[in-house]
């Protein structure tokens, strides 16, 4: 605090406070500019995806999940698998990539991979609301390793989701001799929570009739 002094007692001045700076922009967005205080609108969160840093910005219970962009495998493989599972899926569902989902009627995640139904996205919905979707896929990157095989289950479950798959494309814990990728498949039991139905490694093939009819082919998803 500066004072001013003299032999004269004299009343000391009020200190002049100075507007503090704005803080630099940062890879994740103040709070201040969001429309509602600590919640993300789902346009702000759009706005947040359509960043050009390649990033993937997510949301699960409040906390804010920054990804960066995926590798190029790992698109190769998401890209194969939706062109495989579109060319099985009855009329009525569709299949899309890089489209948010709503986790408890706000901005959530942005699963790999999602079979939906068709009706409400040619109807014009812009994010997948659970109850339409019958199945979620996430391919596991070393980035997001414990979200994608513990957090994201969890989150589908109390969501409703019949059904969730994951993909393992690097070495893992238990991997054992399997070849990679490795794709687990899982159901919703009586409990609510995801039961493991199948793990099919590479060279091994199985044949599914949930959601639909689909042969499970980890060795063509990864074929280059």
């Amino acid at each position: 605090m500066l004072v001013q002094t003299s032999e004269a007692p004299v009343k000391a001045k009020k200190p002049i406070k100075k507007p503090r700076k704005k803080p630099q922009s940062t890879a994740v967005p103040a709070a201040g500019i969001w429309e509602t205080p600590g919640e993300l609108s789902v346009d702000e969160w759009f706005e947040l995806n359509s960043r050009d840093d390649g990033g993937r910005y997510e949301l699960i219970d409040g906390s804010l999940i920054v990804s960066p962009a995926p590798s190029a495998q790992h698109q190769w493989i998401g890209d194969r698998l939706r062109r495989f599972l579109e060319d099985a899926a009855p009329e009525e569902l569709m299949v899309v990539t890089g489209t948010g989902l709503l986790l408890d009627s706000r901005p959530g995640v942005i699963p790999d991979v999602m079979v939906v139904e068709r009706k409400p996205i040619r109807d014009g919905a812009q994010v997948v609301d659970p109850e339409w979707a019958h199945l979620v896929v996430e391919i596991v990157s070393r980035s997001t390793t414990a979200v994608d095989r513990i957090v994201k289950p969890v989150k589908y479950a109390e969501a409703g989701i019949p059904h969730f798959w994951r993909v393992e494309m690097k070495p893992f814990r238990g991997q054992g001799a399997d070849e990679l990728p490795v794709i687990f498949t899982y159901a919703l039991d009586e409990n609510d929570g995801y039961q493991l139905i199948h793990r099919v490694a590479t060279g091994t093939t199985v044949d599914l009739t949930e959601p639909f009819a689909f042969r499970v082919d980890p060795e063509a998803l990864s074929r280059i």
